[in-house]
């Protein structure tokens, strides 16, 4: 009997023995929710190459650039793990920049601080409630480290340390900055924590789609988790970037590196008065003004709304030019140059156009499609001539633009495409020449 029992109680303490200990879990999630107010601090630094083409040949060129953003942040809406949509007020904005030797400096001005930010399809939306951004504004607000999927670079449960999961597309695609995602490899792991702080790392690859460019990014991150908030406290996030040559951008080989910090607010900061806030629209689907871009030309000759679709590639104190991006195609080429003034009241007659046109270096037309005055605003003339023919040798399709302001001021635009890509532009040549203005002196 004795012998039984001391039997039973060594199995009984084999079988507790063999038992594993359990791993101490941790529940790693941030669930942002509306009315949430945060202060947020970014510096991201920057040193690479561009390649740029010269006389035919790619030419490396250096860069390297600083971008210091900070900004109160309200909450809008949002989902599980996502900040669909935040309202901003940003007290710094500026990217400071050397490339090739030569400084460029772009900030927000201060009637533009306020910002909305949110995710439309698969990219972000930003605009300003007070008016148009210039593009060098939005480049500024929306190229900056995105913060509306932050939460989602968590894995949402309870964890041990070692534990890994794998990052969402849609979250990847979102702090990338990528257009459309090809390829990913991006995982995270729980590697440590100490007191209340959570240590995750991020590593893995990312390839996508960035203005019509292939991007292959490297990614190395750490994210600092408060676990007595349930809060991301800060991000370093290092990437790698070898991207190729687009329709409206150079190649390029760079590394930069992200710091984020953010805080919670346990009240509405100043910046959020009623008074800002009943600025902001309903919805999310601004109006179409907000979501234009404006662009004025540096001596104030003249100035026009664009879409977004359209991207700066060159400007000379004469000319500028443009191109539209259609879901990343390269559809069309504007070159808008600025024609020397007239009597007040008068322009240049549709005979003085059509002889410049047929002047035009490289340029044979083939079959004139289109040719007469544009319907247009009571303050402004506007002739247009559209043809089919050769421009340096390959089929092309141009429609010229004539627009003279009631005091005199003309400038030229010019839309070029392939044939095959007349159809897309449909009517934006139009939409955009109706929106040159003349400003007064």
């Amino acid at each position: 009997m004795r012998a039984a029992v001391c039997a039973g109680l060594t199995v009984i303490l084999g079988l507790t023995l063999d038992v594993p200990l359990r791993a101490e879990t941790y529940t790693l999630a941030e669930s942002p929710a509306e009315g949430d107010h945060l202060r947020v601090a970014i510096e991201t630094n920057l040193t690479g190459v561009l390649k740029v083409t010269r006389e035919g040949k790619s030419v490396p060129v250096k860069i390297a650039a600083k971008n210091e953003h900070a900004f109160v942040e309200r909450v809008l809406a949002a989902d599980r793990d996502v900040t669909r949509r935040a309202l901003r007020y940003y007290s710094s904005a500026v990217s400071r920049a050397t490339v090739d030797g030569e400084a460029v400096v772009r900030t927000l001005g201060v009637e533009r601080r306020l910002i909305v930010a949110q995710r439309t399809g698969g990219a972000v939306l930003c605009y300003s409630p007070a008016g148009p951004l210039t593009r060098s504004e939005l480049e500024v607000v929306s190229e900056h480290f995105e913060t509306l999927h932050l939460a989602g670079l968590l894995p949402g449960r309870a964890i041990a340390v070692g534990d890994t999961w794998k990052l969402s597309a849609v979250v990847a695609q979102s702090l990338c900055l990528l257009d459309g995602l090809i390829a990913l490899d991006l995982s995270g792991k729980l590697e440590a924590v100490d007191g209340q702080v959570a240590t995750i790392r991020l590593a893995g690859t990312a390839k996508g789609i960035e203005n019509g460019a292939l991007a292959n990014l490297t990614i190395d991150a750490t994210i600092r988790f408060d676990l007595t908030k349930k809060r991301i406290a800060a991000v370093e996030w290092k990437q790698k970037d070898v991207r190729d040559q687009g329709p409206v951008t150079p190649g390029a080989e760079v590394e930069t590196t992200t710091r984020l910090k953010r805080d919670f607010l346990d009240a509405t900061p100043v910046e959020f008065g009623a008074q800002v806030l009943a600025r902001v629209p309903d919805g999310d689907e601004p109006p179409a003004r907000m979501r234009q871009l404006v662009h004025r030309d540096p001596k104030g000759r003249y100035q026009l709304l664009h879409d977004r679709d359209w991207h700066f590639v060159g400007q000379t104190d004469h000319h500028l030019v443009m191109r539209l991006l259609d879901r990343g195609d390269f559809v069309a080429q504007l070159t808008i140059a600025w024609w020397s003034d007239a009597a007040a009241g008068k322009h240049i007659t549709p005979e003085e156009f059509e002889k410049l046109i047929a002047s035009t270096r490289g340029w044979k037309a083939e079959e004139v499609t289109d040719r007469g005055e544009v319907p247009t605003d009571a303050d402004r003339w506007v002739y247009r001539v559209a043809a089919r023919g050769e421009l340096d040798g390959a089929t092309a399709v141009q429609s010229f633009y004539a627009v003279a302001g009631a005091r005199g001021e003309q400038v030229i635009a010019t839309f070029t495409m392939k044939p095959i890509n007349a159809a897309r532009l449909g009517t934006r040549d139009v939409a955009i020449v109706n929106a040159i203005d003349f400003p007064k002196k």
